[in-house]
């Protein structure tokens, strides 16, 4: 029986993982943020020795994107140093490591979707901090370690592109958004999925790029969520990303290629339309719950 530790089980990602485990009978601990800071690899070394997991599930990030261009030590402390703590408790304990990282780790100027061993170029401190924490993962567990790349991810918890835009569509107000960036949305739940199909499969280890099917820009993506939401879609306007000021530049286009996924026999990738759809109305009445409160 696989004994997982969850780390970050309260985010997008965490808590659809979360939810899984326990539908699926797992033995499992999650510890808050509050309870156990993994920077501090005393106080994770105790949680590890205590519980004796096989397997780290470590949805744990700095994920402000713009944040880090101003805040990279602190950025790189979580996406980077926390990481490296993982590993080599993970190595002294022998259990393996599934840790998530970015599509953000590549430039965005590649012609087709970028493979695993495509070459990396991140163009913000953001992919800089989570290509440090690949790196520093992967080096300590050569063997036992796995990195999951993924894309504009998001779930009916926490903050994400498609729930702002989700609460703009409710509202009737308008968005303007950028039109020329390409990727793939994800859903946290498809993504979860995917995360335990790997832990149940144990395919050889490294990085693997898991999204959904497709792709789309923002503005495209914002125009379904409005039209999924009973908004017109004529509220969103297309814009020209060098119109933001934004600190951070993003890749403008990032497709990751799901092939390896495919040919280790992993999970299913659903097209980001379907899960979309799937996943809206929950989306909308996290929304609404939060509002009356």
């Amino acid at each position: 029986m696989n004994r997982i530790l969850l780390l970050g089980g309260s985010g997008i990602l965490g808590t659809e993982v979360l939810a899984l485990l326990k539908s699926k009978n797992f033995v499992h601990v999650a510890p808050e943020s509050s309870e156990l800071d993994i920077r501090d690899s005393g106080v994770l070394e105790s949680c590890i020795a205590d519980f004796k997991p096989d397997w780290v599930i470590n949805c744990s990030a700095w994920t402000n994107v713009e944040g880090a261009e101003d805040s990279f030590e602190a950025a790189v402390e979580l996406n980077e140093s926390a990481v490296r703590n993982i590993a080599e408790l993970a190595s002294k304990y022998a259990c393996r490591v599934v840790h998530i990282s970015t599509d953000y780790v590549f430039d965005g100027t590649s012609p087709s979707p970028y493979g695993e061993e495509s070459p990396v170029n991140p163009i913000n401190k953001y992919g800089e901090s989570k290509l440090l924490g690949e790196e520093a993962l992967l080096k300590v567990l050569p063997k036992t370690g796995y990195v999951i790349r993924t894309s504009w991810l998001y779930g009916a918890s926490g903050k994400s592109f498609v729930k702002t835009m989700a609460k703009r569509a409710l509202h009737g107000e308008s968005a303007q958004v950028v039109d020329d960036q390409e990727g793939s949305p994800t859903s946290a739940r498809d993504l979860s999925i995917g995360i335990l199909s790997l832990i149940a499969s144990q395919p050889p280890p490294g990085i693997y790029h898991y999204s959904n099917s497709g792709s789309c820009t923002w503005f495209e993506l914002a125009r379904s969520i409005y039209e999924l939401a009973g908004a017109s879609s004529t509220l969103v306007e297309p814009i020209h990303s060098s119109s933001l000021s934004m600190k951070a530049k993003r890749p403008r286009y990032s497709l990751l290629s799901k092939e390896k996924w495919s040919t280790a026999r992993l999970s299913e990738i659903p097209r980001w339309e379907s899960s979309l759809e799937s996943m809206l109305p929950e989306i909308l009445t996290a929304i609404r719950e939060s509002e009356k409160q």
